[in-house]
């Protein structure tokens, strides 16, 4: 899966404080890049319904929404802070804190 850009952002919980990141591939470590392109990969992420959150909204949640650019695709997952996927919550925190490391750079 070729990704080019991955567009994060987080919203809700108690102080609703959003945390947002337009993360380059290239611009990552080769760690983080292969990482990072695994887990889209074992999550099948362009199949994966636009809309992972439960029906009940769970107050002071977190909302992410997860839009991946490829070459000849783009998808934007929106999600809560429970995913029943492992490899999704793995994937959450994985750019929860590269978008950290991107906010405290600008």
């Amino acid at each position: 899966m070729e990704v080019e850009r991955i567009k994060f952002e987080r919203t809700g919980g108690f102080a609703n404080m959003r945390i947002a990141a337009d993360l380059d591939v290239r611009d990552l470590s080769d760690e983080q890049a292969v990482t990072l392109k695994e887990l889209l990969d074992e999550l099948d992420f362009p199949e994966l319904p636009a809309k992972l959150t439960s029906s009940e909204p769970i107050p002071d949640e977190f909302t992410y929404t997860i839009t991946v650019e490829a070459e000849k695709w783009q998808h934007t997952v929106i999600t809560g802070d429970t995913p029943e996927d492992e490899k999704m919550q793995e994937l959450l925190g994985l750019l929860n804190g590269l978008a950290r490391k991107q906010m405290r750079k600008q």
